[in-house]
């Protein structure tokens, strides 16, 4: 159930980050957002999008059962991540970085939990470890770009390469 409900986060995750980066710059305001800004936040949904992808895929290779998922339930997920996407387009371009760092934090650190808990008596182990490092690493990614941190994303494209 619990992996169950990890794999339907990603699924989530890609429809909220391809909504986001498809619709963001349409949203913000000249004041909110500036042309390096607008080229920075195409590239940050993509990367968060794909890391998304990237975790469920291994998810379902890990995991074959949940490829027997209603569609309809996962067509739900989807709309609703679209459709939570619009709260989130009006704000200014630090204030969303810091909103979806403290929206993470929270799963980082259920995720943790479950890999800790699962890690000495699961055979699911490996799929709980996956979900801690994929939330682990956005979480990371979140915090070097509020940073400012000009090579945020090697966290994340660490990440997939150990995949």
């Amino acid at each position: 159930m619990q992996l169950q409900q990890g794999y339907l986060g990603e699924i989530y995750g890609m429809a909220f980050f391809e909504r986001l980066g498809r619709d963001y710059h349409f949203q913000a305001t000249e004041s909110q957002l500036t042309e390096i800004h607008l080229t920075e936040s195409q590239a940050v949904f993509s990367l968060l999008f794909k890391v998304e992808q990237y975790t469920a895929k291994a998810l379902l290779k890990q995991l074959p059962e949940l490829a027997s998922l209603d569609e309809a339930l996962l067509e739900q997920v989807r709309m609703q991540a679209q459709k939570e996407v619009d709260s989130w387009l009006k704000l200014p371009w630090h204030e969303l970085l810091s909103a979806l760092r403290l929206w993470v934090e929270p799963y980082q650190q259920k995720y943790a939990k479950w890999a800790d808990d699962a890690e000495s008596n699961s055979e699911y182990g490996a799929a709980f470890r996956l979900l801690e490092r994929h939330e682990t690493a956005i979480y990371r990614y979140l915090q070097a770009l509020e940073r400012g941190d000009q090579r945020s994303a090697l966290i994340l494209e660490c990440f997939l390469g150990a995949l």
